[in-house]
C-alpha cells in the first residue's frame, strides 16, 4: 500500500510531464496506422514548431520526438501481439511501421527479443517488457516508466472496450471464424458494366478508380489497393477469398453500373474476402451530370469506412467530398482519356493526349486533367520511346507546374515533377533532398521512380529494398515492384534469392509489359539468358509497342546464338533510332550492346552520343553493372561527372558482375 501511495505522490508530481505525453500518445494513436504521421505531423497536431517539441521532451523525458513516437508505436505493438496473436508483418502495418524488416530491428532493439518471441513468453514475462524490465539495449529511466505507465492504462482501457464490445450480427459471425474484424483494407473491383452498350465501359473503369482514389484519402484505412492492380480481375472467374489473398486485403468491394436515359444506377455491396460474409449492400441512384457521380461516389466511400469502422477526420470528409469539375462532359472526356491511358501503348497514348486536351479546354482548373495527360507524356518519353524525350518533358512539366498552381503541395503532382527532374534533367541537387523526404515520408504512386530506381541507381540498394517491402505491403500485386526488388537482390549480391523472387511472381504478370520488360533485363544480368528471352518472346507476341530496349536485347541474344542476319537487323533498327531522334535511347543501347562485346572503344562513342542527346537511360551509368569493368577510365568519370553524381556525394565504387 505504501508503495501505491508512493507512486501516486511521483505521478502527481510529473503531472505536467504525463500531461504533455497523454495528449501526444492520443494524437499518435489516432494515427496509429499511418505510416506517414512523424515529427513534422506531431508538431502541427500539438501546436508547437519542430524544435519546441523536441526541446520539451527532451527536458521532461530525456527522449527524441522521434524516439517518443517509435517507443509509442513499439509499446502498441507489444500489446497487438499479447492480445490479439497477430503476425509480426500485420503488427508493423498497424502501428505504423512501413517495413517489417526494420520494425523486427527496432522491436529487437527496444525489448531484447524478436517480435517472434513474444508468442513464448508468459503473462508475467510480457508484463516486465512492458514495464521496460530485462530490455536490453534501453535503460529506460524511473520517470519515464511512471509516464509510460500512465499511457499504458487508457491503451488497456480501450483494448478491453474493443475486445469486448458489442458486435453487429456479421462481425459475430467473422469473429467465429477467428477472423479479425478490425482490418481495415480493401480492395475495389472492377465496377461491371451493365449497360448493355460496350463503348461506356470507360464509365464504369472511371467510378472504380474514383472511389478508390478518394478512399486512399482516408488515414483510418490502412490500405487500399490500386486501380492498376484491381484492373486485371475485370474479367477473372477467381473467388472473393482468392483475389482477397493475392492483393493482400480483408474486405472486397464488387457491383455493377446501369445507366437507363438520363438516370445513373449503381449497386454494390462489401464482402469480406476470407469469409465471404456480405457486410453491406447499397443501390445509388442519380442524374447522370457530374456533381451527382460526385455524390454518389462520396457516398460509396463514406459508407464504406462507416461498415468497417474507419473514423474520417473533417479535412477527409471534405478532400472525399470535393467536386474535381463542374462540367459533366469534362468528366466524360476525362473518363475516356483514363481508359485509353490505362492501355498502355503508342496509339492509345495519343488518344488519351486528345481527350485530356478536351477535358481541359472545357475546365482550366481540372487538376486530374493536367496530372494523367503529364503522366502519358512522361512515359511515353522514357523507355517507352513513345514520343521525342524533350517535347515529351517540356509537356510534362509545363502541365505538372499548371496542377501545382491550381492545387499547391498536391504530392501526387509533386512526386511526378521529381521524377522528371530525375530522368529528364539530371537534376540530382534538386531531387536528392526530395528523395531523402519521401524516404522517410513515402507517397505511393503506381510509378516509383524515386524510391526505387532513384535508390537503385545511387548506390543505395537497402534503402531501396526497405522501400519496395513498404511498397509491397500496401500493393503486393503490383507485379514491376517485385522486378525493383529483385533487381536490389543482384546488386546486393544475392542471385539465389533475386531468381527465387522472380521465378514466384512470373505467372501472376505474363501480361504486364512493364513486368515482362525488367524481368528481362533482370535475368540477363543474372545469367539466365534462356528465361530472358522466354520473358522477351512473350512480349513479342503479346504487345504491338517496339522501343529501342527490347531491340538491343534480341541484338544480344542474336549475337550469342550466331544469328548473323538477326544482328544485323536489330542492329540496324537501333541505329535508324538514332539517327532519326526517336527517344527510347538508342544511344545508350548501342553502347550496351558493345559492352557485352567487351569493345569498350566503341562502347564509349555511344555513351558520348548518348550524353549528347540527353537521353534519359544515361541515369544508370552509375550502377550499370556492364560498365562495371571501365569505372577507372578517364571518360567514364568526365561522363559520371557531367551527368551530375558527383554533386549528391557518391563515390564511385565498383559493383559485381553478374
Amino acid at each position: 500500500m505504501g508503495t501505491d501511495r508512493e507512486l501516486h505522490k511521483r505521478i502527481q508530481e510529473k503531472q505536467s510531464k504525463g500531461t504533455l505525453a497523454e495528449k501526444l500518445a492520443k494524437v499518435i494513436e489516432s494515427n496509429l496506422n499511418n505510416d506517414q504521421f512523424g515529427v513534422d505531423a506531431l508538431a502541427r497536431a500539438s501546436g508547437m514548431s519542430r524544435s519546441s517539441l523536441h526541446r520539451k521532451l527532451q527536458k521532461l523525458l530525456g527522449v527524441s520526438t522521434s524516439q517518443f513516437i517509435r517507443e509509442y508505436r513499439l509499446k502498441r505493438a507489444l500489446e497487438i501481439m499479447t492480445n490479439e496473436g497477430t503476425t509480426a508483418s500485420e503488427t508493423a502495418y498497424r502501428v505504423g511501421f512501413g517495413s517489417p524488416t526494420y520494425f523486427n530491428t527496432c522491436f529487437h532493439k527496444y525489448y531484447g527479443i524478436t517480435p517472434g518471441d513474444v508468442k513464448s513468453k508468459n503473462s508475467d514475462e510480457i508484463i516486465k517488457l512492458i514495464h521496460g524490465e530485462n530490455t536490453k539495449p534501453v535503460k529506460v529511466k524511473t520517470k519515464k516508466r511512471l509516464i509510460w505507465l500512465i499511457l499504458l492504462v487508457p491503451v488497456f482501457i480501450w483494448a478491453i472496450l474493443n475486445f469486448f464490445g458489442p458486435y453487429s450480427k456479421d462481425k459475430q459471425e467473422l469473429a467465429k471464424r477467428g477472423t479479425s474484424i478490425y482490418e481495415k483494407t480493401i480492395a475495389v473491383l472492377p465496377i461491371k458494366n451493365w449497360t448493355g452498350n460496350p463503348d461506356l465501359e470507360y464509365i464504369s473503369d472511371g467510378m472504380t478508380d474514383a472511389v478508390i482514389s478518394r478512399l486512399t484519402k482516408i488515414d483510418a484505412i490502412e490500405k487500399v489497393a490500386p486501380f492498376a492492380s484491381v484492373l486485371q480481375y475485370k474479367d477473372s472467374e477467381k473467388t472473393i477469398d482468392e483475389i482477397a489473398q493475392e492483393l493482400g486485403v480483408a474486405n472486397l468491394l464488387q457491383g455493377n453500373l446501369q445507366i437507363s436515359g438520363n438516370q445513373i444506377k449503381i449497386n454494390l455491396q462489401l464482402i469480406h474476402g476470407n469469409s465471404n460474409v456480405h457486410l453491406w449492400s447499397e443501390e445509388y441512384t442519380k442524374e447522370w451530370k457530374s456533381d451527382e457521380i460526385f455524390k454518389i461516389q462520396a457516398e460509396v466511400v463514406e459508407s464504406i469506412a462507416k461498415n468497417m469502422s474507419a473514423s474520417i477526420s473533417e479535412n477527409e470528409l471534405a478532400a472525399i467530398q470535393k467536386i474535381p469539375t463542374k462540367s459533366k462532359l469534362a468528366y466524360s472526356y476525362f473518363l475516356q482519356a483514363e481508359f485509353q491511358r490505362n492501355k498502355a501503348n503508342e496509339s492509345t497514348y495519343k488518344n488519351a493526349i486528345d481527350l485530356y486536351k478536351k477535358s481541359i479546354a472545357l475546365d482550366s482548373n481540372f487538376v486530374e486533367a493536367y496530372t494523367s495527360q503529364a503522366r502519358v507524356w512522361s512515359f511515353g518519353g522514357l523507355v517507352w520511346g513513345i514520343f521525342d524525350e524533350r517535347t515529351a518533358w517540356k509537356n510534362t512539366k509545363g502541365l505538372l507546374e499548371k496542377a501545382l498552381k491550381i492545387d499547391p503541395g498536391n504530392k501526387e503532382v509533386e512526386e511526378e515533377l521529381y521524377s522528371g527532374y530525375f530522368y529528364y534533367d539530371w537534376n540530382f541537387e534538386l531531387v536528392e533532398p526530395y528523395y531523402q523526404t519521401i524516404f522517410k515520408d513515402a507517397y505511393y504512386d503506381d510509378t516509383p521512380s524515386l524510391i526505387a530506381d532513384y535508390a537503385i541507381k545511387t548506390g543505395r540498394y537497402t534503402q531501396a529494398a526497405e522501400g519496395m517491402d513498404q511498397l509491397l505491403l500496401i500493393d503486393p500485386s503490383f507485379g514491376v515492384l517485385f522486378c525493383f526488388k529483385a533487381e536490389t537482390l543482384m546488386f546486393l549480391n544475392k542471385p539465389k534469392e533475386a531468381l527465387k523472387l522472380l521465378e514466384s511472381s512470373n505467372s501472376l504478370y505474363d501480361d504486364n509489359l512493364w513486368y515482362l520488360r525488367e524481368s528481362a533485363k533482370n535475368y540477363y544480368y543474372l545469367g539466365e539468358f534462356e528465361k530472358s528471352k522466354h520473358q522477351l518472346d512473350k512480349i513479342l507476341t503479346k504487345f504491338p509497342d517496339y522501343p529501342p530496349i527490347l531491340m538491343w536485347m534480341n541484338a544480344v541474344y542474336a549475337k550469342m546464338d550466331g544469328d548473323e542476319k538477326n544482328i544485323a537487323k536489330y542492329l540496324t533498327q537501333l541505329h535508324k533510332e538514332y539517327h532519326s531522334g526517336s527517344s527510347g535511347s538508342p544511344a545508350w543501347f548501342l553502347a550496351m550492346y558493345h559492352c557485352h562485346l567487351k569493345d569498350y572503344e566503341e562502347a564509349f562513342v555511344w555513351l558520348q552520343r548518348s550524353y549528347e542527346r540527353h537521353e534519359v537511360e544515361l541515369t544508370w551509368l552509375r550502377e550499370e553493372p556492364l560498365l562495371a569493368p571501365v569505372r577507372n577510365d578517364s571518360r567514364y568519370k568526365e561522363l559520371y561527372k557531367n551527368i551530375g553524381f558527383s554533386s549528391i556525394g557518391l563515390a564511385i565504387k565498383s559493383t559485381s558482375e553478374f
